[in-house]
């Protein structure tokens, strides 16, 4: 079972660039029989293995230097908001990973104009680190990697294409995720890991690979509205089992 839902959850990561966490969340609270709080730090270990697998045959597309400051701001951000997540009730984390969760469906479908930036490196600068430290307080909070999230700003602000957002988003959120998952593993978290556990690293793993080969048959129009259409059957799945 753990094997199966590394397939879906290396899938739906490489596809789309996110969505990881709302697949593994409801999974594991399902199949694992897990409360919403230890599902949302164990899917931080099924994103970063499905973020990186898919950034590395995704690498050339990444922006690495925009994508460091993102990680670093995060760890910042997951490391003070830490103390706090065990004073939030479930009920708050299930609405805004619903909040969350729609308003990255928005954003996949209704196409926006990128917005205008300063092209001061302090102003981008600035601007990387608050949407970086806030993206460490959500992937502690919800257990997202914050890909929902990345997607739309790489596009909307920083006027990525879709495969240099997706690469990029992958790295910020692997990284950012590992680095919240520790975090949170000092501070106390408790987590059940079997060796079974191993069975969804192969899944994921596997599908990267096959995954890539795959997108080299379809045309980028095609291999856009598949993206579409499997990040909104997972937003619809998962909010519906959060709640």
């Amino acid at each position: 079972m753990l094997t199966f839902m590394g397939v879906i959850i290396g899938f739906v990561m490489g596809l789309t660039g996110a969505g990881g966490a709302l697949v593994a969340i409801p999974l594991f609270m399902q199949f694992l029989n897990m409360n919403l709080k230890e599902a949302s730090v164990l899917s931080l270990i099924a994103v970063v293995i499905a973020s990186l697998s898919n950034f590395y045959y995704q690498r050339k597309n990444a922006d690495l230097s925009i994508s460091i400051w993102f990680v670093v701001a995060s760890a910042v951000g997951s490391f003070v908001s830490q103390p706090f997540k065990s004073l939030i009730p479930e009920t708050w984390i299930a609405i805004i990973l619903a909040l969350i969760a729609f308003f990255s469906l928005y954003s996949v479908w209704i196409p926006k104009k990128a917005i205008q930036v300063n092209d001061e490196k302090k102003s981008h600068f600035f601007k990387t680190i608050v949407i970086g430290f806030s993206l460490g307080i959500l992937t502690t909070f919800t257990g997202l990697g914050g890909g929902v999230l990345m997607l739309p700003i790489l596009i909307g602000i920083y006027k990525f294409n879709q495969e240099k957002a997706v690469a990029t988003s992958l790295v910020v959120v692997g990284f950012s995720s590992l680095i919240s998952f520790l975090i949170q593993l000092k501070g106390g978290s408790s987590l059940k890991i079997s060796f079974d556990f191993f069975g969804l690293i192969a899944g994921v793993l596997v599908t990267s690979y096959f995954l890539k080969l795959l997108t080299l048959k379809f045309s980028p129009k095609t291999f856009d509205l598949t993206r579409k259409i499997v990040f909104t059957v997972v937003v619809a799945l998962s909010v519906a089992k959060i709640f």
